[in-house]
């Protein structure tokens, strides 16, 4: 056995493009500098959509139909990856056969929902205590406030200023499952890492903020390799 794993690079983007479907109050410059900063000098375009890409039925998102609809919005170039924000809230069906929302789906193109962000991870188990507590009386409608006060470090919300943050490491996971075919890392600590908590997703990316080194060191080669080069590489994770 080889005492080093390797990733097969598929090809590093020379063009992203960051398409807003409707989201507000995003910093976008800051995405792009994050880019920069994690990926090298790749070229990032920010682009807002005058039409929905985003397709769903009821909330199961509709993989095909969102396929169809980009093809006629979105902006040709054969070495780009292309990222998709929207606000929708949409699910994927499990092997359970239940839905369960998604913060995000990576693909071609790669979706990031910040709905999904608010309502994927689950909130601490305190919140579900006191939300089937006041169910139960019949108040929730009054004490929801109030609960989310008590809890709004342990979660993201709404309009959250946090939300910008949370973003880059979906951004960097969809960038990973472009040139790796490997968006998420099992440190908890790294931006990578697929949270289904936002207790964990807050450590992640906000009280962390960073790679673990594994990636750190992948990254250092990414902004090496020359995105013009054509043939795919071989690369030591470590």
């Amino acid at each position: 056995m080889p005492k080093h794993r390797h990733a097969e690079l598929f090809g590093i983007p020379k063009i992203i493009y960051l398409y807003n479907e409707g989201i507000l109050g995003v910093n976008f410059q800051g995405l792009k500098q994050f880019i920069h900063k994690n990926f090298g000098n790749i070229e990032v375009s920010l682009l807002k959509l005058k039409e929905k890409a985003v397709r769903t039925s009821g909330l199961l998102f509709d993989f095909l139909g969102t396929q169809e609809e980009f093809e006629s919005l979105r902006h040709s170039n054969k070495d780009a990856c292309h990222i998709i924000l929207t606000p929708k809230l949409f699910a994927t069906l499990d092997e359970d056969k239940k839905l369960h929302i998604r913060a995000s789906i990576y693909g071609f193109p790669s979706v990031i929902s910040t709905a999904g962000i608010v309502e994927g991870p689950a909130k601490p188990k305190e919140y579900y205590v006191y939300k089937q507590k006041y169910a139960q009386l019949g108040i929730w409608n009054i004490e929801e406030d109030k609960i989310k006060r008590k809890f709004k470090a342990r979660f993201i919300d709404y309009a959250d200023k946090r939300m910008n943050e949370v973003l880059k490491g979906y951004i960097a996971q969809s960038l990973f499952f472009y040139i790796t075919g490997e968006p998420f890392c099992k440190q908890k600590i790294c931006r990578l890492f697929n949270a289904h908590w936002q207790e964990d997703l807050i450590l992640s990316q906000i009280k962390s903020g960073r790679f673990c080194g594994r990636h750190k060191r992948l990254l250092d080669k990414i902004k090496r390799f020359n995105p013009l080069r054509k043939n795919p590489r071989v690369l030591d994770r470590g």
